[in-house]
């Protein structure tokens, strides 16, 4: 099958991507500027494609549509991209090639879907779009919830599309299924005590395939703030302090220290913190709190992803992963575990709800097509759902069919994430034939 694109002009392309620093972390008020989606933009005009940029609150996304049809279609990713963490065997920012793989900070996730994009837009633009319309939105904040790009779709095409295909995924495998993203943060107040003893410090580390919150695998995964509770619990520590990697809500951080209290009786006496000692004595239970949701393979995922100290209290993020939309549903589970487990008048909650869930039939005729022309590149074929949320979930959630896609890659949100060369070319040319396939079934 011979490729319709330039394989050269895409790496390069993937490789000037990278080079942007597009993280937004609003823990330290940082905000990716305006520099990446203006060279989004610039590129695609010096190849007669018209594209805008959205600011919305200082967020950006680039946008535009190809063809006056009434049938829309929408091709979607994302160039955000999460922090990038300790521990690189090379410069996140700056894609090295090596032995067929591509390694940086975006080559899986995302920023190879928005050169896939970026390539085919003009090839696009040489069909015949009397009876559809071909749209593009690439977010600028999808890590942070998609809120101020995706969110704002309605504002930039005055309709929403009829299916989407969402350029967000790995593996070759058509994805149809993910679960909302939800979040929680539950406040312990401080309260210092003493007890006799030594103080020691006990470091506790993640071990997991990547570091996404919503890819754990109880059984096989450890959880650096799981594992610390099953400690400190199973050996009645006291918590003095805490330390750690801690880098967003959905980020398994690679590892915690805890400085504990070891209990004897002819110790000196030393401070710790009831406050910081009871989360962790409870937090083994409070990751299991029970959910109703509909069907998943991954079920629930409850990731206790970042501890903070707020003056007078500890902070707790929680990563909530489920397939529901049932928000009052949730928080009220989460209420009845945190009483059950500190108190009724001991700890604050605050509850976040998702943007949805995807959850696309398998019958859609988008995911129909995906599958047929996925035999054709001799890829799995499969129907699968996946951990992580994405930007799908703001046309799904109103019924409009969608699925996700991407190629061989790994790494996602954890060091050394890396892009197959090859899968990520021919996945382009991939893209670029469905989007034909739909326009003749228009037709």
């Amino acid at each position: 099958m011979a490729s319709k694109i330039d394989r050269k002009e895409l790496i390069d392309l993937l490789e000037k991507l990278v080079r942007f620093d597009t993280v937004n972390d609003l823990s330290k008020g940082k905000k990716l500027t305006k520099e990446c989606p203006q060279f989004i933009v610039n590129y695609l005009k010096e190849r007669s494609v018209t594209a805008e940029i959205f600011d919305d609150e200082g967020f950006y996304s680039v946008f535009g549509k190809i063809g006056k049809g009434k049938y829309h279609l929408l091709l979607m990713a994302h160039f955000d991209v999460v922090p990038v963490g300790d521990g690189w065997d090379t410069d996140p920012f700056k894609m090295e090639v090596k032995d067929g793989l591509a390694y940086g900070r975006g080559v899986i996730d995302n920023k190879n879907n928005i050169a896939s994009i970026m390539t085919i837009l003009p090839e696009i633009q040489k069909l015949n779009l009397d009876k559809m319309s071909v749209c593009f939105e690439l977010s600028g904040d999808e890590e942070i919830g998609g809120v101020h790009s995706a969110g704002n779709y309605l504002k930039k095409f005055g309709r929403m599309p009829d299916a989407v295909m969402n350029l967000d995924g790995a593996g070759t495998v058509v994805i149809s299924r993910r679960r909302n993203a939800m979040g929680a943060k539950v406040s312990i107040p401080k309260k210092k005590d003493t007890i006799k003893g030594k103080i020691i410090s006990k470091k506790f580390e993640s071990n997991q395939w990547g570091r996404h919150s919503a890819y754990q695998h109880p059984g096989a995964d450890v959880h650096a703030m799981i594992l610390a509770s099953r400690e400190v619990s199973f050996n009645d520590w006291k918590v003095a302090s805490i330390s750690g990697k801690f880098i967003k809500g959905n980020v398994v951080p690679d590892e915690i220290i805890l400085d504990v209290v070891v209990s004897e009786e002819n110790g000196q006496e030393i401070e710790y913190d009831e406050g910081l000692t009871t989360i962790f004595e409870k937090l083994r239970f409070l990751v299991r709190t029970q959910l109703q949701t509909e069907f998943s393979t991954y079920g629930v995922t409850i990731g206790p992803n970042v501890l903070s100290d707020n003056d007078d209290a500890w902070e707790l993020l929680l990563d909530i992963r489920a397939m529901t939309q049932k928000y009052d549903e949730v928080e009220v589970a989460l209420r009845e575990m945190c009483d059950e487990l500190f108190g009724e008048k001991s700890y604050q909650l605050n509850f976040k709800p998702g943007q949805g869930m995807v959850n696309t039939p398998k019958d859609a005729l988008i995911i129909k097509m995906a599958m047929d022309l996925s035999k054709k590149y001799d890829y799995p074929a499969k129907i699968v759902e996946m951990g992580g949320a994405s930007d799908a979930r703001y046309f799904s959630m109103l019924g409009i069919p969608t699925f996700d896609f991407g190629p061989i890659g790994g790494g996602v949100h954890a060091r050394n994430e890396w892009l197959n060369i090859d899968s990520f070319v021919k996945v382009t040319d991939f893209y670029l034939d469905l989007v034909e396939e739909v326009l003749n079934k228009v037709k």
